[in-house]
């Protein structure tokens, strides 16, 4: 069950959004978005639900947070620094990992020499929101495939019932877990009934421009 206290520090900065049009990174359409850049511009609020997130985690026994660029690089820097606070000596580092900037390469990487910091290190992996788990599931396989040990998945939110088996197995940890409707783009219940897409969250901007072009 939700903390009640959580649910409402994302409700006081509006970080969940309903009633409109929404297009998720995955492709997916829905009526609900979770906002998770409304969080970002609190940091008082972030850095209480870092806490909560590094929580359940062992401070002694993790040496590396790691995030997938953009959300994830302010995740790491908080959650890395709850743990340190609790370790008896030592720090706990802050990663993040890149996606390819050309139009090929889409797959998350380890760039400024990062890599060098994961092989046999204990590794917490954290990540904004979850709705299928890919993204999440792109950097444990990165890890892993560096030499490094990922003790665990830290996120802010679970928005896609998303699961160990949909992460390479590793265990989840989640402060809040929605429940929300979901469909594919051909089977959207708002594009048949002409519900204007929002552009504003989400990638509505995106999904109009491939629209356009697919007319054309």
């Amino acid at each position: 069950m939700n903390d009640p206290k959580v649910m409402q520090m994302f409700a006081d900065v509006g970080a969940i959004v309903s009633n409109s049009h929404f297009v998720y990174s995955s492709g997916r359409h829905s009526s609900v978005y979770v906002n998770k850049d409304a969080l970002y511009m609190h940091p008082q609020v972030i850095s209480e639900l870092c806490q909560r997130m590094a929580a359940p985690y062992d401070a002694e026994r993790i040496d590396v947070v790691v995030g997938p660029v953009i959300g994830g690089v302010i995740l790491s820097q908080w959650v890395a620094s709850a743990l340190t606070q609790r370790r008896k000596d030592g720090e706990v580092l802050a990663l993040f990992a890149e996606k390819g900037s050309d139009s090929v390469n889409k797959q998350f990487a380890f760039n400024r020499g990062f890599d060098k910091y994961i092989a046999d290190k204990n590794v917490l992996v954290v990540e904004d929101v979850l709705t299928t788990g890919g993204s999440a599931r792109q950097v444990i396989e990165l890890v892993r495939a560096h030499g490094g040990n990922v003790v665990g998945l830290s996120a802010l939110c679970n928005r896609g019932n998303v699961q160990p088996k949909d992460v390479d197995g590793i265990a989840i940890h989640s402060l809040i877990a929605l429940s929300l409707q979901t469909y594919p783009e051909d089977e959207c219940p708002f594009c048949v009934q002409g519900v204007p897409v929002n552009t504003l969250l989400g990638k509505g901007r995106a999904f109009l421009a491939r629209q356009k072009v697919a007319r054309q």
